[in-house]
């Protein structure tokens, strides 16, 4: 445990997880749906979550609207 600058106690942790939420919830209602619509495992949904968080949002359709045409390649 740690004490901030007005004497309040907090745990780091709790801190770091805040943070990283808060960084992953960047993604829009529409691109969230999308992602959904994808039917992707659990893994390949958190690694495309991941690298989609850090890319404004016009980049986010971009990269779902190739996904979704290599996907239907593949079926």
């Amino acid at each position: 445990m740690t004490i901030n600058e007005d004497g309040a106690a907090f745990d780091k942790l709790d801190l770091v997880k805040r943070y990283f939420s808060r960084i992953f919830n960047t993604l829009s209602k529409e691109v969230r749906e999308e992602l959904f619509e994808l039917e992707l495992t659990k893994e390949e949904f958190k690694e495309i979550k991941k690298e989609l968080a850090f890319l404004p949002e016009k980049k986010q359709k971009d990269y779902l609207k190739e996904l979704k045409s290599e996907k239907q390649q593949k079926s």
